[in-house]
C-alpha cells in the first residue's frame, strides 16, 4: 500500500493517521496526557478544551481498530504551526509509528505552505531533528523548523 495522504487519511501499512475528531479515542488522550511532563497539571476539562480547540491528529492501527496515538497543532494554517501533545501508546514505541505520525503532519496538505514550525520538548530533540526542527537559537526546549516562503496563488 502506497503511504500518503488520500481521501482525508494518511496510510501505510497497517497504521493510518487521520484529522477526523469523531474518531478521537477521548479517554485515551485524556489518560495519556494527564500522565505528561508537559499537561500533567491541567484539569481534564482544560485538557479536552485544548483538543477541541487545536487540529488533532489521530494515529490508528487499524486492524485492531484501535487509536494508538496521538498529536495536536495550533496553527494558522498559513504561516505556523505548533506541534504539541505528540505521544505513542506502549506496545506501538520503537516501531517507526511516531515517525509516521510526524510525516502525517508535515506532509498534510492543507499545511504543505506553513514555514515555521515550532515545538518545545525536554528529551526528544534527536527524534525531532530527523524531520529538520533545531534547537532556536538561545533555547534549551523549544525547536524549530523553518521552511522557505513558497508564494501560493
Amino acid at each position: 500500500m502506497d503511504e500518503g495522504w488520500v481521501g482525508g487519511l494518511f496510510r501505510c501499512g497497517d497504521f493510518e493517521v487521520s484529522t477526523e475528531r469523531n474518531r478521537l479515542d477521548r479517554t485515551l488522550i485524556l489518560n495519556t496526557l494527564s500522565e505528561t511532563y508537559w499537561a500533567g497539571d491541567l484539569s481534564p476539562d482544560r485538557l479536552m478544551e485544548s483538543v477541541a480547540n487545536g487540529l488533532p491528529f489521530g494515529l490508528y492501527h487499524v486492524p485492531s481498530g484501535r487509536q494508538i496515538g496521538f498529536a495536536r497543532l495550533v496553527t494558522d494554517m498559513t504561516r505556523f504551526a505548533w506541534v504539541s501533545d505528540v505521544f505513542v501508546v506502549d506496545g506501538y514505541q520503537g516501531q517507526g509509528c511516531g515517525k509516521l505520525l510526524m510525516r502525517a503532519i508535515l506532509d498534510y496538505p492543507p499545511l504543505v505552505h506553513v514555514y515555521n514550525w515550532t515545538l518545545a520538548t525536554k528529551d526528544a530533540h534527536g527524534f525531532y531533528e530527523q524531520f529538520g526542527f533545531k534547537l532556536a537559537d538561545g533555547k534549551d526546549a523549544t525547536m524549530q523548523l523553518k521552511r522557505p516562503k513558497v508564494p501560493v496563488s
